[in-house]
């Protein structure tokens, strides 16, 4: 009899397990969160904010503070070299600080640039205004391609900031998956 109830237990037990699955998915089981149609898995030392911009989907910045901020696009206008060049062209450093590394996956491409000079914050409302610049800057740009989808990640902060978050910029970047 104990035998038999614990064997019920369990059953049903799996099958409500089963049930939430097929229901829910697995994103709240390994820690993955949503914004349209795709999911990603947060840094902890990161906040998002769902963005209210033209084709931007999420806002990151850092949870203690610090110029670092990470913007997350879709739908911009560009291949990923295209926008690649347009992110390095942001900045004044020499081409020899210029790391671009490209990686294919079963179910994606994703390029990557990394460098470290002076940044010319874009001015989009008004590009003939002078030109901001932020001395000991850097940037980590990431471009992940799907069969029919791309998206683009862009992270510019002070150095020592884009140092120190290099690991959790491409933890980020690599757990972008269609939904």
């Amino acid at each position: 009899m104990v035998k038999r109830a614990i064997t019920i237990t369990v059953i049903l037990f799996f099958s409500g397990f089963i049930s939430y699955i097929a229901i829910n998915g697995t994103n709240e089981i390994y820690g993955k969160n949503v914004v349209q149609n795709i999911t990603y898995k947060l840094p902890e030392k990161w906040n998002a904010q769902i963005s209210d911009k033209q084709f931007r989907l999420l806002e990151l910045s850092l949870k203690d503070g610090g110029d670092f901020s990470v913007v997350l696009f879709a739908n911009i206008q560009g291949t990923a070299d295209q926008n690649i060049d347009r992110w390095i062209n942001q900045f004044q450093v020499e081409n020899s600080n210029i790391e671009t590394i490209k990686d294919t996956l079963s179910s994606k491409h994703i390029s990557t640039v990394e460098l470290y000079g002076t940044y010319e914050v874009p001015n989009m409302a008004n590009r003939n205004a002078p030109k901001e610049l932020r001395y000991n800057y850097g940037l980590l740009g990431g471009v992940i391609e799907f069969g029919n989808s791309i998206y683009f990640v862009k992270a510019v902060g002070d150095n020592s900031l884009i140092k120190a978050n290099k690991s959790n910029f491409n933890e980020f970047i690599y757990s972008i998956a269609l939904k």
